[in-house]
């Protein structure tokens, strides 16, 4: 039973409204038939890849201290068909020595170069230059990524049963840093924050002032039907 009114009413008229923002939110009206929340995924995307760039050219930057550095590993693949995948990448690499026997690939080349020849995918992946890795590798571009960090995380299983920590360390911070932001924001749009400033404030207002409208809209329910909380006197000792 209806106790209040006017709160009943003006709750009502909030929570009404409110689906009527969220049923407009989730309709195709943002543009390439996204959705609202679509859009705002895609924004942040954008711009958190504009903010890792810098992060990705740093770590970049420190392929060179391991040119002259040889490394000598053995990659267990899953299959055979894996492993000629494996070796035909690692062919690409200057001066590597590449065998295969079944389902292991023996690889024998300078770390540096190596690391080298992923940052030029890497770097192409991230620039949203995804056919120039695949006429590099004749395949999709996400999945020439994606076989570089599988041949990486064998080498660095390789690595450290020969105990070369050192190398091990920097090809596991490398695919953090480089091989997944390249593979994960290929196809975003990177976006600075300084040049969308309106657009983000307005995203956090809107947030905020959108969590709070449903919030007094059930209050306001609630009271006018009578639904209140109030503190519980202190009992008496016996």
């Amino acid at each position: 039973m209806i106790r209040d009114t006017k709160a009943f009413f003006i709750g009502l008229i909030m929570l009404v409204s409110f689906m009527g923002v969220y049923a407009y939110m989730m309709s195709p009206s943002f543009g390439n038939g996204r959705n609202g929340l679509e859009f705002a995924d895609d924004m942040f995307n954008s711009i958190s890849k504009g903010s890792v760039y810098d992060v990705i050219q740093s770590e970049i930057k420190k392929v060179d201290k391991w040119n002259g550095d040889i490394i000598n590993v053995t990659l267990n693949c899953q299959d055979v068909s894996q492993a000629d995948r494996w070796s035909n990448a690692l062919q690409k690499v200057e001066g590597a020595e590449v065998s295969v026997d079944k389902e292991k690939v023996a690889f024998k080349g300078d770390l540096g170069l190596l690391l080298t020849n992923i940052s030029q995918d890497c770097t192409n992946m991230f620039d949203n230059n995804g056919d120039v890795v695949k006429q590099k590798y004749n395949t999709d571009p996400r999945d020439a990524t994606n076989r570089w960090y599988s041949i990486t995380k064998a080498m660095v299983k390789d690595l450290e049963k020969q105990e070369k920590f050192k190398e091990s360390v920097a090809i596991q911070q490398y695919q953090k840093k480089v091989i997944e932001p390249a593979y994960n924001y290929y196809g975003v749009d990177a976006k600075q924050v300084a040049d969308n400033k309106g657009v983000m404030t307005f995203m956090m207002v809107f947030y905020l002032v959108y969590t709070l409208w449903y919030g007094f809209a059930i209050y306001y329910l609630c009271q006018g039907l009578g639904i209140t909380m109030s503190k519980s006197g202190k009992k008496q000792e016996a």
